[in-house]
């Protein structure tokens, strides 16, 4: 958590690293730690989720986007069993180090970085294949706990790392959709966070210069291929990063993610997917007795036909502006719905989406899980400096820590 900002300064910007840039730094890091050099290195980027946020486990909708900002990993194989792991993220003055074995893994040894990386290596030997001890150095510039899917990140980096490292021939389109299954399982069975796969599968099987909707009414969930616009139309996406998390913020998506699975069952349904495509599912929605369990059910119906509105106008014919428009308007009321029904927002998150369009974006949300983390506002690009300096202006204004801006 950062300290308060006490003056407005100007607004902090986390520029992404290059390639080049980031796999000198993870081979600098695997050098120091480990002496000589890694047999592969790979990277993953985060990404962010335009529209559609706790819909993943509930056989829903989401439209994702990659960022630039990645995580880089090297690795070098081991004739032994042993796990040896550095990790030098900035902030950190001193590497993180952490020493294990491959035999001695079991789900639910805790929620650290090392538990990540980890669960990926169980995965993998879970499934059969043939992978041993590793000497791995971690460095990365996704922001954590942003709700830009920096767990994700750091899991499918690792896996590439480890794919080429063994030569498991899991750089196809079927090979991707395998590791991000494993990394997927990595973080819900072995570390036991009940995330659904939209990160994971956004990362490794979208495009840098595209967007994706992701159903996961499949498992895996298939993709529809969108071209991101944006850009070429002077627009782009603004992440907000409140730096604040609420203590309880697992255990508060844990009961969002039993909330609709109860909704489910009062409803008499399979998932509450089922309901979004109905004409009358949100009326069946008003019916449910119990209402905190009503309202998480209300949003994930009505989500997931954002989602649906949202692909419509990103591959739509109509006047770019009355698109985005739209799409900006999708923002705002999914923001809404995750304030008001699913209660996963903040004082600081409410400050950014309403700064963010009184300063001139079309549309802002909450991004992730929410309950503290980051927002998304999308702006003009001529309008990105001065909604992230209004922005930035009355955070400090109303005593909140300064934000950090990331744009896409």
């Amino acid at each position: 958590m950062r300290d308060a900002a006490t003056s407005a300064d100007e607004p902090v910007w986390l520029e992404p690293w290059s390639l080049d840039e980031g796999s000198d730094r993870v081979r600098t890091l695997f050098a120091d730690a480990f002496e000589g050099d890694p047999d592969a290195v790979a990277s993953s980027p985060g990404r962010v989720t335009v529209i559609g946020d706790h819909t993943d486990y509930t056989e829903g909708l989401s439209l994702c986007v990659p960022i630039a900002h990645r995580t880089f990993v090297a690795v070098r194989r081991r004739d032994d069993q042993a796990l040896r792991m550095v990790s030098g993220n900035p902030p950190r003055t001193e590497p993180d180090r952490w020493e294990g074995a491959v035999e001695a893994l079991h789900p639910g040894a805790g929620i650290d970085w090392p538990d990540y990386v980890s669960g990926v290596i169980w995965a993998m030997v879970e499934r059969g294949y043939p992978v041993g001890g590793l000497d791995i150095a971690i460095v990365g510039c996704v922001p954590l706990e942003a709700g830009l899917g920096s767990s994700a990140s750091l899991t499918t980096a690792v896996a590439r790392a480890c794919d080429e490292a063994w030569g498991l021939a899991l750089d196809s389109e079927a090979g991707a959709i395998e590791l991000a299954e494993f990394c997927w399982e990595a973080e819900s069975a072995y570390v036991g966070f009940p995330c659904g796969r939209l990160d994971t599968h956004t990362v490794l099987r979208c495009a840098a210069d595209e967007a994706v909707v992701l159903d996961f009414a499949t498992a895996p969930p298939t993709l529809t291929h969108y071209p991101l616009y944006f850009h070429d139309y002077g627009l782009r996406l603004l992440v907000i990063d409140t730096g604040e998390r609420r203590d309880d913020w697992m255990d508060a998506f844990k009961r969002r993610s039993r909330d609709a699975a109860l909704a489910a069952e009062a409803l008499g349904v399979r998932s509450l997917r089922e309901l979004a495509d109905a004409p009358d599912g949100v009326e069946r929605v008003a019916g449910i007795e119990d209402p905190v369990v009503r309202r998480r059910a209300r949003h994930v119906i009505t989500e997931d036909r954002r989602v649906q509105e949202a692909a419509a106008a990103l591959g739509g014919l109509g006047p770019a502006h009355d698109r985005f428009t739209e799409i900006g308007t999708l923002m705002l009321a999914s923001h809404r719905s995750l304030r008001t029904d699913y209660e996963a927002s903040t004082r600081q998150l409410d400050a950014a989406v309403d700064m963010a369009f009184a300063a001139g974006a079309l549309g802002a949300r909450i991004i992730g899980v929410g309950f503290g983390g980051g927002a998304l506002a999308l702006v003009r690009a001529t309008d990105a400096d001065r909604v992230a300096d209004l922005v930035d202006a009355e955070f400090v204004r109303q005593g909140y820590a300064q934000p950090t801006f990331v744009l896409v």
